[in-house]
């Protein structure tokens, strides 16, 4: 699993600026307590493009294995941000899982 670069950098603007300083308007108002929005929407988003950069990077590749390109940075930089997107992925996964962990064994 990865998350593409261009999740990742619209997330850290949100971080950087804030919720009411968006560089793109909201697609949505939704409240804090609507189920259907927030983190769960989020993360599957960040899955679909997950999988769609991994799609794109395979084709890409494949292209350049039968010959149908022959732009190879475009297929390395393809490869690479497939790489790096799988690897956020997996460590966005590590640290929720130890987070779930802290919290399981906190004491009440």
């Amino acid at each position: 699993m990865t998350i593409p670069i261009s999740a990742v950098s619209k997330a850290a603007e949100q971080i950087a600026l804030g919720p009411q300083q968006s560089v793109e308007p909201a697609k949505s108002a939704q409240s804090p307590n609507d189920p259907a929005g927030g983190f769960g929407s989020m993360l599957t988003n960040a899955i679909g493009d997950l999988e769609k950069t991994q799609n794109a990077a395979a084709t890409q590749a494949q292209e350049l294995a039968t010959g149908q390109t022959n732009d190879i940075s475009s297929v390395v930089t393809a490869v690479q941000e497939a790489q790096l997107s799988m690897q956020f992925a997996s460590q966005v996964r590590n640290k929720a899982v130890e987070a779930y962990t802290e919290i399981f064994h906190t004491q009440i």
